[in-house]
């Protein structure tokens, strides 16, 4: 096998999660009937392969109903649910996760506090293909939490508390594992116990972390406008909260292994979007002027009839463990699974990388589907650089990235720009 080896794989799959208050849905003004289309419009819009959900009306099965009514619509039926979280003190307004069984296995849920509503974690398994083969898949938790509301000093402890549940649970682990926290925080800042405790009081193996590292005063902050997600109205009508967007009340956090692809799985930071915030509604209404073209007028408008909240959604690559076809080195392939970037592409190319690849040089170039080399250049992956952003101002089209390590290893991808 000569020195300069070429290999085009495609063993990775990118996946992505979503965060949503749908507010008090099966409640009066908020029935299935209503809220069930804006709901489809935005799920096809964002096309998430997990859905945690806050605020699901107990009063009857509604999880179910929004399951059968939302998610499994238009001859699809992959989508399953989670246990609606029924303890705690405030048992009306349920969490929930929704996934595409396709895709995963819930594994076990755990109940994780009961101090105010239900904190669930869920504990999933990505279903590879090979795993009979190569006995090794991926597994993950997503805590879904809705924290206690308001801005009162007795309101801010709750919050640290139910924080603190989700401290020790997550500290209980042995081991470092792929988790996220996820839901409606109803923190105004990051120095709130409801926020700060659970990044500054994780061990170090699982030390939670804001993937976008945005953090603050959220709260009235127009410094923080792009990254807001309540409240999509200005006045307080039909029971939605009023004030428009000025706060940062749903967040994602992620474990270090998510941020550095330790346990092959990995979340791409420029992903997670607020969906439907152009960064240009601080203190308006979501669909006020000017015109919001962050989204689809129809997609624009359900946002605005189904919450107060607007969901949050983030990417995340999945690198399983796959079997060597026949004369294909580990080396070549170890090094094919520790690159990965978003496909299709925008202006810019941001191509990631894993903890393995620091204080190395790679060579990259581009060649468009004539093989006409367009760009070729270096780059040198120095302490926390994890990622290189490649000019990418093309034609649409398809393009070929052939990227090469210093000792000759080259991979190639396919290309699409939108």
């Amino acid at each position: 096998m000569s020195l300069m080896q070429h290999f085009d794989a495609f063993s990775q799959d990118t996946i992505r999660i979503m965060q949503y208050n749908v507010l008090r849905y099966g409640q009066s003004g908020q029935e299935p009937a209503v809220k069930n289309p804006l709901m489809i419009s935005i799920l096809n819009h964002v096309q998430p392969d997990i859905v945690g959900v806050n605020e699901i009306n107990t009063s009857a099965d509604y999880g179910a109903t929004l399951l059968s009514g939302a998610f499994n619509v238009n001859g699809v039926s992959y989508w399953k649910k989670g246990k609606l979280s029924l303890a705690g003190v405030d048992k009306s307004l349920a969490n929930n996760i929704y996934y595409n069984s396709e895709k995963f296995t819930l594994l076990k849920q755990d109940t994780v506090s009961t101090i105010q509503r239900e904190i669930t974690a869920y504990n999933f398994m990505y279903n590879d293909s090979n795993l009979v083969k190569t006995k090794d898949t991926i597994s993950f938790t997503i805590l879904v939490l809705h924290f206690k509301a308001g801005n009162t000093s007795n309101d801010e402890s709750t919050r640290g508390v139910e924080a603190t549940a989700i401290v020790n649970y997550i500290n209980a682990f042995p081991n470092a594992k792929n988790i996220m926290v996820m839901g409606d925080y109803n923190v105004y800042t990051n120095t709130e116990p409801g926020f700060s405790n659970l990044v500054l009081n994780t061990t170090a193996k699982n030390n939670l972390k804001d993937p976008i590292n945005r953090v603050g005063t959220w709260n009235n902050n127009g410094s923080f406008a792009d990254i807001h997600t309540q409240s999509t109205h200005t006045t307080q009508t039909g029971g939605f909260s009023s004030g428009g967007m000025d706060d940062r009340f749903d967040i994602m956090l992620c474990t270090n292994s998510l941020l550095g692809d330790s346990l092959k799985m990995r979340i791409l930071p420029s992903t997670y979007v607020a969906v439907g915030n152009d960064g240009k509604h601080f203190n308006l209404a979501l669909n006020a002027s000017p015109t919001n073209t962050s989204v689809p007028t129809d997609v624009l408008n359900a946002l605005y009839n189904m919450s107060d909240h607007i969901p949050i959604r983030a990417d995340f690559v999945l690198s399983p463990t796959k079997p060597l076809p026949q004369g294909i080195s580990a080396d070549l392939k170890k090094f094919e699974n520790q690159i990965y970037f978003e496909n299709p592409v925008n202006e810019q190319l941001k191509i990631h990388v894993n903890a393995e690849l620091l204080n190395k040089k790679l060579s990259f170039e581009l060649y468009d589907i004539n093989a006409k080399r367009i760009i070729i250049l270096n780059h040198y992956f120095e302490e926390n650089d994890l990622a290189f952003t490649l000019p990418f101002d093309l034609q649409k089209g398809v393009y070929i990235l052939k990227i090469r390590n210093e000792n000759g290893w080259e991979i190639q991808r396919k290309l699409l720009k939108k």
